[in-house]
Protein backbone atom coordinates (compact mmCIF):
# COMPACT_ATOMS: atom_id res chain seq x y z
CA UNK A 1 0.00 0.00 0.00
CA UNK A 2 1.83 3.49 -1.31
CA UNK A 3 1.35 6.14 0.82
CA UNK A 4 -1.28 8.31 -0.79
CA UNK A 5 -3.89 5.18 -0.01
CA UNK A 6 -3.17 4.68 3.14
CA UNK A 7 -3.95 8.00 3.95
CA UNK A 8 -7.14 8.16 1.79
CA UNK A 9 -8.23 4.79 3.49
CA UNK A 10 -7.22 6.40 6.74
CA UNK A 11 -9.16 9.21 6.23
CA UNK A 12 -12.51 7.48 4.82
CA UNK A 13 -12.50 5.39 7.75
CA UNK A 14 -12.50 8.88 10.07
CA UNK A 15 -14.89 10.37 8.11
CA UNK A 16 -17.53 6.68 8.18
CA UNK A 17 -16.82 6.74 12.28
CA UNK A 18 -17.72 10.80 13.00
CA UNK A 19 -21.16 10.07 10.99
CA UNK A 20 -21.71 7.10 12.68
CA UNK A 21 -21.70 8.37 15.90
CA UNK A 22 -22.99 12.24 15.24
CA UNK A 23 -26.20 11.14 15.87
CA UNK A 24 -25.45 9.21 19.32
CA UNK A 25 -23.75 12.18 20.53
CA UNK A 26 -26.48 14.87 19.87
CA UNK A 27 -29.01 12.78 21.17
CA UNK A 28 -26.99 12.63 24.76
CA UNK A 29 -28.15 14.78 27.64
CA UNK A 30 -24.96 14.04 29.44
CA UNK A 31 -22.41 16.93 29.39
CA UNK A 32 -19.61 17.16 27.05
CA UNK A 33 -17.09 15.23 27.91
CA UNK A 34 -13.75 16.30 28.65
CA UNK A 35 -10.61 13.26 29.23
CA UNK A 36 -9.20 13.44 33.11
CA UNK A 37 -6.12 11.61 34.37
CA UNK A 38 -4.34 9.03 31.72
CA UNK A 39 -4.98 8.10 28.39
CA UNK A 40 -3.25 5.96 25.53
CA UNK A 41 -3.02 6.60 21.58
CA UNK A 42 -1.82 4.88 18.68
CA UNK A 43 -1.07 6.95 16.01
CA UNK A 44 -0.20 6.57 12.41
CA UNK A 45 0.71 9.19 9.40
CA UNK A 46 2.98 10.25 6.59
CA UNK A 47 6.19 12.01 7.08
CA UNK A 48 8.71 14.38 5.25
CA UNK A 49 12.02 14.94 6.32
CA UNK A 50 14.49 17.53 5.39
CA UNK A 51 16.58 16.76 2.72
CA UNK A 52 19.87 17.94 4.03
CA UNK A 53 20.64 14.78 6.07
CA UNK A 54 19.93 12.56 2.79
CA UNK A 55 22.87 14.00 0.80
CA UNK A 56 25.01 11.42 3.72
CA UNK A 57 23.92 8.76 0.83
CA UNK A 58 24.89 10.31 -2.37
CA UNK A 59 28.59 8.87 -2.36
CA UNK A 60 30.40 12.12 -3.26
CA UNK A 61 33.98 12.74 -1.78
CA UNK A 62 34.14 14.18 1.55
CA UNK A 63 31.10 11.99 2.88
CA UNK A 64 31.49 8.82 4.84
CA UNK A 65 30.65 6.64 2.68
CA UNK A 66 31.95 7.06 -1.24
CA UNK A 67 31.37 6.28 -4.48
CA UNK A 68 35.28 6.54 -6.06
CA UNK A 69 36.02 3.56 -2.87
CA UNK A 70 34.62 0.76 -4.51
CA UNK A 71 34.48 1.78 -8.07
CA UNK A 72 38.35 2.50 -8.36
CA UNK A 73 39.09 -0.34 -6.05
CA UNK A 74 41.09 -3.32 -6.62
CA UNK A 75 38.20 -5.84 -5.40
CA UNK A 76 35.10 -4.50 -7.29
CA UNK A 77 36.46 -2.05 -10.05
CA UNK A 78 37.12 -4.63 -12.53
CA UNK A 79 33.97 -6.91 -11.88
CA UNK A 80 32.35 -3.18 -12.74
CA UNK A 81 33.74 -2.46 -15.48
CA UNK A 82 33.83 -5.69 -17.20
CA UNK A 83 30.52 -5.40 -16.62
CA UNK A 84 29.94 -2.52 -18.23
CA UNK A 85 31.69 -4.07 -21.23
CA UNK A 86 29.07 -6.98 -21.54
CA UNK A 87 26.57 -5.24 -21.57
CA UNK A 88 27.90 -2.68 -24.75
CA UNK A 89 27.68 0.18 -22.36
CA UNK A 90 31.15 1.18 -22.99
CA UNK A 91 34.02 0.41 -24.99
CA UNK A 92 36.76 -1.32 -23.76
CA UNK A 93 39.54 0.60 -26.11
CA UNK A 94 37.77 3.96 -25.04
CA UNK A 95 37.47 2.74 -21.67
CA UNK A 96 40.68 0.11 -20.84
CA UNK A 97 40.17 -0.59 -17.37
CA UNK A 98 38.27 0.16 -14.53
CA UNK A 99 40.52 3.07 -13.65
CA UNK A 100 39.59 5.09 -16.28
CA UNK A 101 35.88 5.05 -15.88
CA UNK A 102 34.74 8.84 -15.03
CA UNK A 103 31.84 9.99 -12.94
CA UNK A 104 30.91 12.97 -15.11
CA UNK A 105 27.24 14.14 -12.67
CA UNK A 106 27.75 13.08 -9.08
CA UNK A 107 24.12 12.40 -7.01
CA UNK A 108 21.65 14.72 -5.35
CA UNK A 109 19.64 12.47 -3.52
CA UNK A 110 16.09 13.17 -1.73
CA UNK A 111 14.12 11.11 0.97
CA UNK A 112 10.80 9.56 0.32
CA UNK A 113 7.65 9.99 1.78
CA UNK A 114 7.45 7.41 4.96
CA UNK A 115 5.20 5.69 6.80
CA UNK A 116 5.21 6.86 10.46
CA UNK A 117 3.99 4.36 13.71
CA UNK A 118 3.70 4.77 17.00
CA UNK A 119 2.28 5.19 20.75
CA UNK A 120 2.14 7.36 23.40
CA UNK A 121 0.26 8.46 26.86
CA UNK A 122 -0.95 11.54 27.54
CA UNK A 123 -1.99 12.70 31.04
CA UNK A 124 -4.46 15.66 31.97
CA UNK A 125 -3.57 17.21 34.90
CA UNK A 126 -6.40 19.59 34.71
CA UNK A 127 -9.31 20.09 32.33
CA UNK A 128 -7.89 20.47 29.25
CA UNK A 129 -4.57 21.05 30.28
CA UNK A 130 -1.61 18.42 30.67
CA UNK A 131 1.87 16.37 29.41
CA UNK A 132 2.58 14.02 26.42
CA UNK A 133 4.79 11.78 26.04
CA UNK A 134 4.85 9.43 22.40
CA UNK A 135 6.99 7.46 20.67
CA UNK A 136 7.59 7.19 16.59
CA UNK A 137 8.89 4.90 14.79
CA UNK A 138 10.13 5.35 10.88
CA UNK A 139 12.06 3.53 8.23
CA UNK A 140 13.44 6.01 5.58
CA UNK A 141 14.91 5.68 1.91
CA UNK A 142 17.53 8.41 0.29
CA UNK A 143 17.33 7.59 -3.57
CA UNK A 144 19.34 9.33 -6.38
CA UNK A 145 21.06 9.51 -9.53
CA UNK A 146 25.04 9.29 -10.53
CA UNK A 147 25.94 9.09 -14.43
CA UNK A 148 29.31 7.76 -15.48
CA UNK A 149 30.76 8.49 -19.01
CA UNK A 150 30.50 5.98 -21.19
CA UNK A 151 33.68 7.04 -23.43
CA UNK A 152 31.08 7.27 -26.10
CA UNK A 153 31.75 10.40 -28.73
CA UNK A 154 29.09 13.26 -28.59
CA UNK A 155 27.42 13.01 -31.75
CA UNK A 156 23.83 12.85 -32.57
CA UNK A 157 25.06 9.80 -35.08
CA UNK A 158 26.46 7.27 -31.93
CA UNK A 159 24.18 4.61 -31.57
CA UNK A 160 26.40 4.24 -27.68
CA UNK A 161 25.01 6.87 -25.13
CA UNK A 162 27.17 9.37 -24.05
CA UNK A 163 26.22 8.77 -20.21
CA UNK A 164 25.13 5.89 -18.29
CA UNK A 165 23.08 6.14 -15.45
CA UNK A 166 23.49 4.48 -12.29
CA UNK A 167 21.09 4.39 -8.91
CA UNK A 168 22.52 5.55 -5.62
CA UNK A 169 20.34 4.58 -2.80
CA UNK A 170 20.55 4.72 1.40
CA UNK A 171 18.38 3.48 4.06
CA UNK A 172 18.12 4.53 7.51
CA UNK A 173 15.40 4.06 10.53
CA UNK A 174 14.48 6.81 13.21
CA UNK A 175 13.10 6.42 16.86
CA UNK A 176 11.73 9.64 17.90
CA UNK A 177 10.55 10.39 21.30
CA UNK A 178 8.47 13.51 21.82
CA UNK A 179 7.87 14.70 25.40
CA UNK A 180 5.71 17.79 25.91
CA UNK A 181 2.37 19.52 27.57
CA UNK A 182 -0.91 20.38 25.47
CA UNK A 183 -3.74 22.42 25.76
CA UNK A 184 -7.36 21.85 23.91
CA UNK A 185 -9.86 24.43 23.59
CA UNK A 186 -13.63 23.74 23.00
CA UNK A 187 -15.03 24.18 19.62
CA UNK A 188 -18.15 22.12 20.38
CA UNK A 189 -19.43 19.68 22.51
CA UNK A 190 -17.83 16.86 20.90
CA UNK A 191 -14.89 18.67 18.95
CA UNK A 192 -11.49 20.21 20.10
CA UNK A 193 -8.78 21.69 19.50
CA UNK A 194 -5.75 20.83 20.61
CA UNK A 195 -1.89 22.03 20.83
CA UNK A 196 0.97 19.42 21.37
CA UNK A 197 4.09 20.87 22.07
CA UNK A 198 7.74 20.31 23.72
CA UNK A 199 11.23 18.29 23.03
CA UNK A 200 12.14 16.19 20.64
CA UNK A 201 14.63 13.35 21.33
CA UNK A 202 15.93 11.09 17.75
CA UNK A 203 17.88 8.28 17.40
CA UNK A 204 19.08 7.44 14.12
CA UNK A 205 20.70 4.19 12.74
CA UNK A 206 21.86 3.63 8.89
CA UNK A 207 20.92 0.54 7.21
CA UNK A 208 22.48 0.41 4.22
CA UNK A 209 24.36 2.81 1.32
CA UNK A 210 24.89 1.25 -1.98
CA UNK A 211 25.06 1.83 -5.90
CA UNK A 212 23.31 0.07 -8.97
CA UNK A 213 25.91 -0.09 -12.06
CA UNK A 214 24.67 -1.78 -15.14
CA UNK A 215 22.36 -3.90 -13.10
CA UNK A 216 24.10 -4.98 -10.32
CA UNK A 217 24.40 -3.63 -6.76
CA UNK A 218 27.18 -2.62 -4.58
CA UNK A 219 27.23 -1.54 -0.73
CA UNK A 220 29.44 1.68 -0.80
CA UNK A 221 29.14 1.35 3.40
CA UNK A 222 32.75 2.00 4.61
CA UNK A 223 33.32 -1.29 6.42
CA UNK A 224 36.98 -0.59 5.25
CA UNK A 225 38.08 1.49 8.26
CA UNK A 226 38.12 4.59 5.16
CA UNK A 227 40.74 2.46 3.17
CA UNK A 228 39.75 1.36 -0.78
CA UNK A 229 38.83 -2.71 -0.33
CA UNK A 230 41.33 -4.98 -1.98
CA UNK A 231 41.59 -8.67 -1.90
CA UNK A 232 42.58 -10.34 1.82
CA UNK A 233 41.42 -7.08 3.53
CA UNK A 234 39.52 -7.56 6.61
CA UNK A 235 35.97 -5.68 6.29
CA UNK A 236 34.97 -3.93 10.13
CA UNK A 237 31.82 -4.19 11.84
CA UNK A 238 29.55 -1.38 10.20
CA UNK A 239 27.68 1.15 12.39
CA UNK A 240 26.97 4.51 11.88
CA UNK A 241 24.09 5.88 14.36
CA UNK A 242 23.63 9.14 16.80
CA UNK A 243 20.84 10.89 19.12
CA UNK A 244 20.16 14.19 18.23
CA UNK A 245 17.14 16.63 19.60
CA UNK A 246 15.25 19.41 18.78
CA UNK A 247 11.47 21.05 19.62
CA UNK A 248 7.73 20.06 17.93
CA UNK A 249 4.60 21.76 17.56
CA UNK A 250 1.59 19.58 16.81
CA UNK A 251 -1.92 21.35 16.39
CA UNK A 252 -4.74 18.67 16.45
CA UNK A 253 -8.19 18.45 15.46
CA UNK A 254 -10.05 16.06 18.22
CA UNK A 255 -13.35 14.66 17.91
CA UNK A 256 -14.81 13.40 21.12
CA UNK A 257 -16.38 9.68 20.76
CA UNK A 258 -18.47 7.76 23.02
CA UNK A 259 -17.13 5.40 25.91
CA UNK A 260 -14.63 7.58 27.18
CA UNK A 261 -12.63 7.41 23.12
CA UNK A 262 -11.08 10.13 20.76
CA UNK A 263 -10.18 10.69 17.13
CA UNK A 264 -7.25 13.42 16.41
CA UNK A 265 -6.27 14.21 13.01
CA UNK A 266 -3.05 16.14 13.41
CA UNK A 267 0.09 17.73 11.75
CA UNK A 268 3.80 17.91 13.63
CA UNK A 269 6.26 20.38 12.61
CA UNK A 270 9.63 19.68 13.73
CA UNK A 271 12.43 21.88 14.21
CA UNK A 272 15.46 19.04 14.99
CA UNK A 273 18.71 17.99 14.82
CA UNK A 274 19.24 14.61 13.14
CA UNK A 275 22.89 12.86 14.24
CA UNK A 276 24.27 11.88 10.77
CA UNK A 277 27.99 11.99 10.59
CA UNK A 278 28.92 15.21 8.33
CA UNK A 279 25.45 16.40 8.53
CA UNK A 280 24.63 17.35 12.07
CA UNK A 281 22.38 20.56 11.81
CA UNK A 282 19.06 21.85 12.36
CA UNK A 283 16.11 21.04 9.96
CA UNK A 284 12.96 20.96 9.44
CA UNK A 285 10.24 17.71 9.04
CA UNK A 286 7.09 17.42 8.72
CA UNK A 287 4.54 14.63 10.08
CA UNK A 288 0.58 14.43 9.11
CA UNK A 289 -1.02 11.57 11.20
CA UNK A 290 -4.22 9.86 12.56
CA UNK A 291 -4.34 9.57 16.88
CA UNK A 292 -6.59 7.03 18.21
CA UNK A 293 -6.68 7.24 22.03
CA UNK A 294 -8.74 5.77 24.96
CA UNK A 295 -9.20 7.19 29.00
CA UNK A 296 -10.83 4.32 29.41
CA UNK A 297 -9.70 0.98 31.57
Amino acid sequence: MNIKTFVATLLTALLCTLQHNATAQSDSNNEPFDFVGLSVFIDAGATLPSNHTAAFYNGRQGNQNTIDRILYSEMYGYDIWRNLVDLELISPSAIPSYRELEIVEPASTQYSISMQLGLGFRYDFVKRFGMIARFDYLKLTAKGIFNLSSGAPSSILSNRDQYIPCGIYGTETRTYIDLGLFKSFAISDNLRFVLDFGLNINSTKVLTNSMEIGGKEYSILDVWNGNSPNMGMQAYEYYQSGIGYGLFISPNIEYILPNAMGVDLGFSFYYTKINIPGYEAFAPQYTVYIRFLTNKF
